[in-house]
């Protein structure tokens, strides 16, 4: 019997013949009442004009009641979702195989299987997202998934030996997820339209929906661009910004590197680590960029119909009989043999040698931004500033994972005893002594204890 492949990604819903994608709907929904649940792109376009009525967590939160003002299942919200969706694609009579994230519990996947009894869908195995990530081995090194969810981040490790792979579990799950960096993205470029237009994008609901719907076109168009003009229209008045792309993806470089600290802390002391990086985590500006630029990993980054694909290949495995079987871990296909990844340089464990601030006569000067040391008319209290001088002496600045010191001058610029001549990288705990100062410049990390 022929194979349809449903994947619930959490974000949206996605079914495929396990070559071409059929269907994909967006998790989204606008309660109306018990009887009119609005769905997909449709339900999307009206989240900000209607918020108290839309909902985006049904999914992961099957077994929960509604966070809208209408008191309704998740359950039902998915119900609703799915029998939208699978009505469209006209394969009732094929037997399906269910894709799944790890945050949906027994419990969850007992709904699930409800759902679709519901539907008429015959489900004849469920597998787990994170245990099709790989398609074959990656020799020596340790591998994990990321999947990045609404509200959460997944970070499931991977084992992987001579016959096949296996999750390590449980999974790591973050407290943050797609709809923290989107904010974060939104709230930058909406900044940028305050300051330099005085209009406020988010301050009424009609422009902030505009304001949403255009998003994504702006963040796809500045990933292959240096800058784009962004546009929007109130009525008969228009407003319009540049925004380049650095800026845009510093507005999420401290989820960044809160990741990267999590990576460091599951792996720390190991030399490889391959990435395996969900299709939900290109939704997120500049994240692949920064993840490829840790020391020690190599990435790859899944297609939409990845995960599917591979389900495909080992149907023999995930449908093993008359009962539904949940697969969390696969055999290596016959032909396969080991990936060759590219991993950067260095090792992931470097990153707890990263400084955040430079100790400078009893002040810490923060290092997310570049600082220049001048000279002085007194040589013990070197002049620190935020642009560059005819007397400034070197720079200091963060680039990627790196601090770097560049010195401009022929004078003596040193750090731990040794000369710079051109550039150098900083760690915790080194000592940089400026010219004739006495006072010696000190590498420091500030732990941040906001909440």
């Amino acid at each position: 019997m022929p194979i349809v492949i449903i994947e619930l990604y959490d974000s949206g819903v996605r079914i495929s013949d396990g070559k071409n994608i059929l269907a994909n709907s967006v998790s989204c929904a606008l309660i109306e009442s018990d009887d009119s649940i609005l769905v997909g792109e449709q339900a999307k376009h009206q989240a900000y004009l209607r918020p108290r009525e839309s909902s985006i967590n049904f999914w992961s939160q099957l077994s929960e009641n509604s966070d809208t003002k209408h008191i309704i299942s998740n359950a039902e919200i998915a119900y609703r979702h799915l029998e939208n969706i699978w009505n469209s694609t006209n394969y009732s009579d094929q037997e399906a195989i269910l894709i799944t994230p790890v945050n949906l519990d027994k419990h969850d996947l007992g709904l699930l299987l409800g759902i679709c009894k519901k539907l008429s869908i015959n489900v004849a195995g469920i597998v787990c997202n994170a245990a099709l990530a790989m398609q074959q081995p990656a020799k020596d090194c340790k591998a994990v998934f990321l999947d990045l969810l609404q509200q959460q981040f997944a970070v499931t490790e991977i084992n992987q030996d001579v016959i096949g792979l296996s999750l390590k579990q449980p999974s790591r799950i973050l407290d943050y997820g797609l709809q923290s960096f989107i904010n974060n993205c939104a709230k930058a470029v909406a900044k940028k339209f305050i300051a330099e237009t005085r209009f406020d994008p988010l301050h009424a609901a009609d422009d902030e929906q505009q304001f949403f719907d255009k998003l994504p076109l702006w963040v796809n168009t500045l990933s292959e661009k240096d800058s784009i003009e962004c546009k929007l229209s109130i009525g008969e008045k228009h407003f319009t910004i540049q925004v380049e792309n650095e800026y845009l993806q510093s507005a999420n470089k401290k989820l960044f590197e809160e990741t990267a600290a999590h990576l460091n802390l599951l792996f720390h002391g190991h030399n490889k680590i391959a990435i395996f990086c969900s299709s939900s985590c290109k939704q997120v500006f500049g994240f692949y960029k920064f993840l490829a630029s840790l020391p020690g990993c190599a990435i790859v980054q899944l297609e939409e119909i990845s995960l599917a694909e591979q389900a495909l290949r080992c149907r023999n495995e995930i449908i093993t009989g008359e009962k539904i079987h949940y697969t969390t871990s696969l055999s290596w296909q016959d032909s396969s043999s080991p990936s060759s990844l590219d991993f950067a340089p260095g090792r992931l464990s470097n990153l707890s040698n990263i400084p955040t601030h430079i100790l400078i006569n009893g002040h810490a000067y923060s290092l997310h931004q570049e600082l220049f040391i001048a000279d002085s008319s007194v040589a013990s209290e070197p002049r620190i500033l935020l642009e560059k001088s005819t007397d400034s002496l070197c720079k200091i600045f963060s680039s990627g994972l790196n601090v770097e010191v560049h010195a401009f001058t022929k004078q003596s610029i040193i750090l731990n005893n040794n000369l710079i001549k051109t550039i150098s990288t900083a760690n915790i705990g080194d000592v940089l002594n400026i010219k004739d100062c006495e006072i010696n410049c000190h590498f420091i990390k500030v732990i941040n204890n906001e909440t």
